[in-house]
């Protein structure tokens, strides 16, 4: 008889550490939704997927260390356990379905509509990323259609010619033409979400744009020195097509320059263009490292 007891008291305590854990992972997925990179609908199944494996994995570790005699897992508890298994998903289910998620990346990555979001203060920041990602594609669209410059930059057949230098000067400028429309898309988007932001919330506007600004230090370095490496390299092929008359290149490869002075300015300015070019490339470096300012902006609250 004390045994019929002392096996009920062992099942009872079971029944409860079933509840337990059940009920513990839709507040777990709750509490790492806004912190991981998954949408609502790997989340809800991330809930029922937990609750199915530790629920399996509690019971076949009790079953383990039962007595041999009494090592039985009643028909009940396995009902009970399904049961708790399904209401732990419904609840998981049923939490994130009508609680907005706070990951604003997650929702800009999503196919939900902009009207569809909520509050207005999110909408704008979904927007603002919306925005930013589309021109980031288009960016990235473009460079794939444009090839290198050829000849490449500062080598001898660079200068093997006018018509050559002049090409090599007008790919470089099509190619920062490029990366300046796609700054002016992202300035434009920053400036439209500044100018509803406004009239939505200006206390976050501020904290916004305060945190922007102490973020865009390094890329505001980044696009000084990029244009001046580019106006440096344009300028360097100006006066090479200047002095075109005085260079030439021989049919070994080699680049042929009659006056001494034009040569020792070529190799000053290309020298000063080369340096230009290894900072920009070490500051580019250091800026892809670094997460991306509006995303950092993104966790401001009030």
């Amino acid at each position: 008889m004390s045994e019929i007891v002392e096996t009920k008291t062992i099942y009872r305590r079971i029944t409860w550490l079933l509840v337990i854990v059940n009920l513990s992972v839709p507040a777990f997925v709750l509490f790492q939704r806004n912190g991981n990179n998954l949408g609502d609908t790997a989340n809800i199944w991330v809930g029922w997927i937990s609750a199915a494996l530790m629920t399996v994995v509690l019971l076949v570790s009790i079953y383990r260390r039962l007595p041999a005699a009494s090592r039985k897992i009643p028909r009940s508890m396995v009902m009970i356990s399904i049961g708790l298994v399904v209401l732990s998903g419904l609840i998981t289910t049923i939490s994130i379905a009508a609680t907005p998620s706070d990951n604003y990346l997650q929702v800009a990555l999503s196919d939900v509509p902009l009207d569809k979001v909520h509050p207005e203060r999110k909408r704008l920041l979904v927007e603002l990323l919306r925005r930013d990602k589309a021109a980031s594609d288009e960016n990235g669209r473009l460079a794939k259609t444009m090839k290198p410059i050829s000849p490449a930059l500062y080598s001898v057949a660079s200068f093997a010619s006018k018509e050559v230098m002049e090409s090599t000067s007008s790919q470089l400028k099509q190619a920062y033409d490029g990366d300046r429309s796609y700054e002016a898309a992202k300035l434009q988007a920053l400036q439209n979400f500044h100018d509803q932001m406004l009239k939505v919330d200006p206390d976050y506007l501020s904290a916004f744009e305060a945190k922007l600004r102490s973020n865009n230090a390094a890329e505001d370095a980044l696009e000084a020195t990029e244009t001046k490496w580019v106006t440096s390299t344009i300028d360097l092929y100006s006066y090479a097509v200047a002095h075109s008359t005085q260079v030439s290149m021989t049919k070994d490869g080699h680049l042929v320059i009659v006056d001494d002075s034009v040569r020792q300015n070529l190799l000053q300015q290309i020298n000063e263009c080369t340096t230009l070019q290894q900072t920009m490339l070490d500051q580019r470096q250091k800026a892809a490292s670094d997460q991306r300012a509006i995303q950092q902006a993104m966790v401001i609250k009030h």
